[in-house]
């Protein structure tokens, strides 16, 4: 008892704000997961970024509201979990959201898998600016380097698919609807 870490234990869930608070802010409890629970949510994620891919104002639109509620859910949940608690993987909605931003030409699902591991590896590897971020205060600090790492995730796919689309065509056909 006395390793335990305070901010692994489950708090107590308080009131219905709270429950849909600890829902929405763990990516509809995806962020409970107990192996990789960022990458869970991420590959959760997925699947309105597809939907969304080819539609740039609502995938914009969704993208913003998923930051700014995330910033709010990652600063409450805070007073609970402790700063930049795991199970808070809102910021991996948005930076998905991100990575796949009116992407032109649209990714297949293996661009889109290509994608999702380009997203992964900035998220997880954090340039010097992304990791920066993190000491912005409260859930901002949570939401922003995910949104950084989805910017740099989405222009390096941009790129990828590019260059693929142009450079090996028999390959871009395959990343691409």
């Amino acid at each position: 008892m006395g390793n335990e870490d305070p901010h692994q234990a489950r708090p107590p869930i308080r009131g219905p704000r709270l429950f849909f608070e600890a829902l929405l802010g763990s990516g509809f409890f995806t962020g409970y997961s107990p192996l990789a629970p960022a990458t869970v949510t991420s590959l959760f994620a997925l699947v309105p970024s597809w939907f969304l891919i080819r539609h740039p104002l609502p995938h914009a639109a969704v993208t913003v509201v998923v930051f700014f509620l995330g910033v709010r859910l990652a600063t409450d949940l805070e007073k609970f979990w402790g700063k930049d608690p795991g199970r808070v993987t809102i910021d991996e909605v948005a930076g998905t959201l991100v990575t796949f931003f009116w992407m032109v030409p649209a990714p297949s699902a293996w661009g889109m898998l290509v994608g999702f591991i380009i997203w992964r590896f900035f998220d997880i590897v954090k340039l010097p600016f992304i990791d920066r971020s993190q000491d912005l205060p409260g859930g901002w600090g949570v939401m922003v380097d995910d949104l950084l790492a989805g910017a740099c995730a989405n222009l390096t796919l941009r790129g990828v698919l590019l260059l693929l689309v142009r450079f090996a065509p028999a390959v871009g056909a395959v990343l691409v609807r």
